[in-house]
């Protein structure tokens, strides 16, 4: 079964449209982030939306190009990586992206709000290289 393009592009859509909530982040020094609990909140979630599209879109290539099964959803990220679907730098940093959903979402540890904000930052311009590349990927096949 091939890829398909629809549902990866669903998802592309969704990451490209939530880091636009999240793009002022860049603006902001991390004190004005620290001050401001509502949007630590907001960036919270957004940051949860896009790694979970981040981790079905991963998913979804190695299932359907039967790459094996991930352990994890990192491993998912790693299984795209060792593909050359994305290169390991960019796998890393969304790794800990994907790492940072889990606190998130299972409340696992204290949220670390300094670590929220290098996140959404670091995501900015991550969500475009891995967007870009993953349309490259799909429009190549």
């Amino acid at each position: 079964m091939a890829v398909d393009p629809l549902i990866v592009k669903a998802r592309l859509d969704i990451i490209l449209e939530r880091v636009t909530r999240i793009k002022h982040i860049e603006t902001m020094t991390q004190e004005q982030y620290l001050k401001d609990e509502l949007l630590q909140s907001a960036i919270e979630r957004n940051l949860q939306i896009i790694a979970q599209a981040i981790i079905d879109i991963c998913t979804h290539l190695i299932a359907h190009n039967h790459w094996g099964s991930p352990k994890s959803y990192a491993g998912a990220v790693t299984i795209i990586a060792n593909h050359k679907v994305i290169d390991s730098t960019l796998a890393e940093r969304l790794i800990h992206l994907v790492k940072l959903r889990n606190v998130l979402v299972h409340l696992y540890l204290k949220v670390d709000q300094k670590i929220v904000y290098q996140s959404a930052r670091s995501i900015v311009n991550d969500a475009k290289l891995f967007t870009d590349t993953i349309l490259k990927f799909v429009d190549s096949r």
